[in-house]
């Protein structure tokens, strides 16, 4: 079954602990079972950027489809103000196949006063 590739953009503050809860659905709304698989989440300023920075993907409750997205107040640092773009791909254990469930942009807002 083929699943659509979600967008969802954030804003995030530069210097900040940033987190985000999201559920992965079926196509019918119920949860999707995740258990067991992989999931890997960069950000880049554009599609061909050879630097990324890795966001932190937590499994919270596979059956339901329950995951958290994460940056630390270091990673946030190192984003200059302005717009990145990110994926989150999940690897199927069983086959090994990759599919991005979520994408998006994530604009990243400057630290004014910085200790």
């Amino acid at each position: 079954m083929a699943f659509a590739t979600v967008k969802f953009n954030q804003d995030i503050n530069a210097g900040t602990d940033w987190f985000v809860d999201l559920n992965i659905l079926n196509n019918n709304g119920t949860g999707r079972d995740v258990s067991g698989q992989t999931f890997e989440a960069l950000i880049k300023r554009h599609y061909r950027s050879v630097n990324s920075v890795p966001m932190n993907v937590t499994l919270i409750d596979g059956p339901s489809g329950n995951i958290t997205l994460q940056l630390t107040a270091a990673q946030t640092t190192l984003l200059k103000g302005g717009k990145f773009l990110y994926d989150v791909e999940m690897t199927r254990t069983i086959d090994g196949v990759k599919e991005r469930i979520i994408q998006g942009v994530i604009t990243i807002r400057p630290e004014i006063t910085v200790t």
